[in-house]
């Protein structure tokens, strides 16, 4: 599933977007978020992120009756194994936390107490606390605390108009 939409304020000035953001999510047909990509990227990293998602849940529908329990589940560990292989986050660190974090001010706080990381190392951390989070649920939080970006419903500025 592939979706669009403009969260932050930016103007544009000439040709040349000035401002704001992105985030590309990599989600299920009904809307769950499989994994996210914070900022921008080059190629490589975005084609790598792209990959591990497809072939993550790839693996997690080998047993065709998987339920969306156990499909949240499979993708917590993966969220998790990451954290741990490529941020140094281990799981114990995060226990008590785990399946207890679902809206958005204490997902926040949760990624603001992990400052250290990156963006990547965040969106790990988000997806692994609130494991396929509907969009909706978490774009706030991948703006706000992940790109320091405030969300904006202001329209697009055309400079010199």
């Amino acid at each position: 599933m592939s979706a669009f939409q403009k969260v932050a304020t930016f103007q544009i000035a000439g040709n040349q977007k000035q401002g704001g953001n992105v985030a590309s999510y990599f989600c299920t047909p009904d809307g769950l978020v499989l994994h996210a990509i914070a900022g921008p990227v080059n190629e490589d990293l975005f084609l790598r992120e792209a990959r591990w998602t497809v072939e993550t849940y790839n693996l997690a529908l080998l047993d065709k009756n998987k339920t969306t329990v156990q499909l949240r589940t499979f993708f917590q560990k993966a969220h998790l194994e990451r954290l741990r292989n490529e941020h140094g986050v281990h799981a114990n660190q995060l226990r008590m936390h785990l399946n207890t974090t679902s809206n958005a001010k204490t997902l926040g706080m949760l990624v603001d107490r992990h400052g250290h990381l990156g963006n990547q190392g965040k969106v790990h951390l988000l997806l692994a606390m609130a494991s396929l989070p509907r969009i909706e649920s978490v774009y706030q939080v991948v703006f706000e605390k992940i790109l320091n970006e405030r969300v904006s419903t202001r329209p697009v500025v055309v400079a010199g108009k």
